[in-house]
């Protein structure tokens, strides 16, 4: 977070020596990051779009939820991050049942799987 606010520029140096080395970029970490510059920061969802794959596109980041990207670029076209961040994570499933309607709609015809709804 310190990397993309630069808030507090003691930790946002702290943070930029961190990620000159390898680093692994979590779901959970995504999920928070996302909530965070929404609720706390109140970026729009074009500035939380590009911040998030700025960070996916720094050159250590070795690894991250394979279908990150697609959360995200779901997210910026208007689908609810966690939602597609479910989705993204869900590898291995069939499909992806949900009773929220919105995130068939929102996850569109390239999803990583299946979306069914129960209602």
């Amino acid at each position: 977070m310190r990397v993309l606010t630069r808030d507090d520029e003691r930790q946002a140096a702290l943070a930029h020596e961190a990620i000159a080395a390898d680093f692994q970029v979590t779901a959970t970490v995504l999920l928070e990051l996302e909530w965070l510059l929404r609720s706390a920061y109140r970026w729009t969802r074009e500035q939380r779009a590009l911040g998030l794959l700025s960070l996916l596109d720094l050159p250590h980041a070795m690894a991250y939820p394979l279908h990150a990207r697609w959360a995200v670029e779901r997210m910026a076209r208007g689908a609810d991050f966690a939602d597609m961040m479910h989705l993204a994570t869900a590898e291995g499933a069939g499909a992806f049942a949900t009773f929220d309607r919105r995130v068939r709609k929102g996850a569109g015809a390239d999803a990583p799987l299946p979306v069914e709804t129960l209602l």
